[in-house]
């Protein structure tokens, strides 16, 4: 699963990460922060490798992300 750290996310821009998202899993309104749709995401985690505010939880062949929330 991705999650999104919604708090980090500057929210004053197009996400520029929606579009290395092979599935179009990644959606946005407005500015405001980006959403995963869990059932589009193949969890390939290239927003993952793109975004910090992206971040893998107990997936994408790495195991849970060492950062925290």
């Amino acid at each position: 699963m991705i999650k999104i750290r919604a708090e980090y996310c500057p929210q004053n821009h197009r996400c520029p990460v929606i579009r290395h998202c092979p599935t179009g899993a990644i959606t946005q309104k407005d500015f405001g922060p980006p959403e995963i749709d869990d059932s589009k995401c193949t969890l390939c985690c290239k927003c993952t490798q793109k975004c910090s505010v992206f971040m893998p939880v107990g997936c994408c062949e790495k195991g849970p992300d060492s950062r925290r929330w």
